[in-house]
């Protein structure tokens, strides 16, 4: 299944995940807050308590999901060009839902932790 949509999936997990930890550590070298990966759609950098521990939150479980999503694409490229198991694809399918509940969470406990509760929107 490694040539195909199997292989180019792979290669979308890999970039995402190289996204995440690029994300991260911009935000955490440059107070870069990358609005489509740490804030909802709804939300702006205004709207954020306290910037410095909001980054240190968010910095750590961005990284590491970004990590777990290089290794299982990794996993899944191996295993799609040159293992063939079936194991290691529901590894693989393990780490990566791993890593967007981790990611999940911490996106959400980081809004109700460092975000300014929303009241009515300005007309």
């Amino acid at each position: 299944m490694g040539v195909g949509i199997g292989g180019f999936i792979d290669i979308l997990f890999l970039a995402s995940g190289v996204y995440l930890i690029y994300t991260a550590i911009m935000a955490k070298k440059k107070g870069n807050i990358i609005g489509n990966v740490m804030l909802g759609k709804d939300m702006n950098e205004n709207d954020i308590k306290d910037r410095t521990g909001f980054i240190s939150y968010m910095y750590k479980r961005v990284l590491t999901a970004g990590i777990m999503i290089v290794i299982a694409g990794i996993i899944h490229m191996v295993n799609d060009y040159f293992i063939y198991s079936k194991t290691l694809t529901w590894i693989g399918i393990g780490v990566i839902l791993a890593a967007i509940v981790l990611y999940t969470a911490a996106y959400l406990q980081g809004q109700k932790r460092y975000m300014r509760i929303q009241g009515k929107k300005k007309k």
